[in-house]
């Protein structure tokens, strides 16, 4: 494909994913939702249009480690944030609080995940008085009836069993690499050629190849996490999801 081919297509998908996250920013404004959970779901929107630019941004760059990395969080975003708003109920104030408090069980998730990080590190006085905050945090969420979050595999089985759900499937195993640094990627950065199993030559690549699924999945995600939340507002989708597939027959197409 040609370089002016690729651009033309970048900027077009790149116009549209923004403008998805505008969208539902402004409805979400507009319509002046106030309780803690509408609060809430507007930071998760406004978390993931921050790591959507960014990811943009290293791919148009061609920094793909980077790019991987980003697509990684985005992936983990949008599966626990179509588990906690897949209520099934239409009443509006127990759907509400059951939203809180999957929300709820995000944080405790989370907390856990911070105190053993905490825990590993050098016992300063500020790393004690974090943890000490976060287990009263933890017991203060444990005392209301909050239970950890299901497994990622829990929550792509119950949600995800479709085309899109294989994509993020296999999209959070390999962009992982991206986050835990191993040697399937350190070794693409930098490698030795051989002649005859002797080494000849070390080369610097600084970065590791596209898939050629990065935008793809940008976008597919970015859709995603917009229907999510208008959906659950009963706001429509339709034109998303239409210029979605306008973009995804283009991108297969090259």
């Amino acid at each position: 494909m040609e370089s002016k081919e690729n651009n033309d297509i970048f900027n077009l998908a790149a116009d549209n994913i923004i403008k998805w996250y505008e969208q539902t920013r402004t409805t979400m404004v507009t319509i002046k939702l106030s309780s803690q959970h509408d609060v809430e779901l507007m930071g998760i929107l406004l978390a993931a249009r921050k790591h959507t630019l960014g990811v943009l941004t290293t791919l148009a760059n061609k920094n793909i480690l980077s790019t991987h990395a980003l697509l990684r969080v985005l992936v983990e975003i949008f599966i626990v944030l179509k588990w906690i708003l897949n209520v099934s109920t239409n009443d509006t104030k127990t759907k509400s609080d059951e939203v809180y408090k999957r929300l709820r069980r995000w944080d405790i998730t989370r907390l856990n995940k911070d105190k053993i990080m905490l825990e590993n590190l050098p016992r300063t006085s500020e790393v004690e008085s974090a943890i000490k905050q976060i287990e009263d945090d933890i017991d203060n969420l444990k005392n209301a009836g909050i239970k950890v979050l299901p497994n990622v595999k829990q929550l792509h089985d119950d949600l995800l069993q479709n085309e899109s759900g294989e994509i993020y499937a296999k999209s959070y195993m390999t962009y992982s690499r991206a986050i835990h640094l191993n040697r399937n990627i350190t070794e693409k950065l930098a490698w030795t050629r051989r002649e005859n199993e002797e080494p000849k030559e070390v080369l610097y690549k600084d970065d590791i190849e596209p898939d050629g699924y990065e935008l793809l999945i940008i976008a597919s995600i970015s859709c995603d996490i917009n229907k999510a939340i208008r959906d659950f507002y009963n706001w429509n989708s339709d034109v998303i999801q239409h210029e979605y597939e306008q973009l995804k027959s283009r991108l297969n197409k090259n």
